[in-house]
């Protein structure tokens, strides 16, 4: 409490950068970077260093992606689509959700029903229609992050068809 003259206050500590309201204890929230256009790798690691994530990695392959995911274990992964390699984004999102349950943001400037489709079963956490800048990354993050807090660790698929509502 801080005084005001005769008047006490309470004082609110700041929140840390790269947490969510209200988890201010918790550490920094932790991204692997997915992204093979090294211009665009480069402006999402700052801004989202800025914005206090910390980048834990850019790689540039679905295999360098899959590897590092399950060897550092980051809160969630911004993946481009397009990777260079045999194999993109979708599959690689897809491997490291199966095995981790560490989910995803796509990242892409396309968006057909066939990719949407497969990318959907790797549960993303949202899409980020390319081009975009560092505030819409930013909010894109912070607003997956905040639908994380409120998952287990592993989500699991549920068939919700037969619930009935009442």
């Amino acid at each position: 409490m801080e005084s005001l003259g005769a008047q006490m206050l309470p004082t609110t500590p700041a929140r840390q950068p790269g947490t969510i309201r209200g988890t201010e204890t918790r550490a920094r929230r932790r991204i692997l970077l997915v992204e093979d256009n090294i211009f665009v790798a480069r402006q999402c690691k700052s801004a989202l260093n800025k914005a206090g994530y910390e980048v834990m990695g850019v790689v540039t392959t679905a295999e360098e992606a899959v590897e590092h995911a399950l060897r550092q274990r980051p809160d969630m992964v911004l993946m481009d689509i397009y990777l260079r390699g045999p194999r993109d984004g979708v599959e690689a999102a897809l491997e490291i959700f199966e095995r981790s349950g560490i989910r995803s943001i796509y990242a892409s400037a396309a968006s057909d029903a066939g990719m949407l489709a497969r990318a959907a079963l790797s549960q993303p956490l949202a899409w980020l229609p390319k081009p975009f800048n560092d505030r819409k990354l930013v909010a894109t993050v912070n607003a997956a992050l905040k639908e994380l807090e409120g998952l287990p660790a592993r989500a699991e698929l549920v068939d919700i068809s037969d619930r009935r509502t009442g």
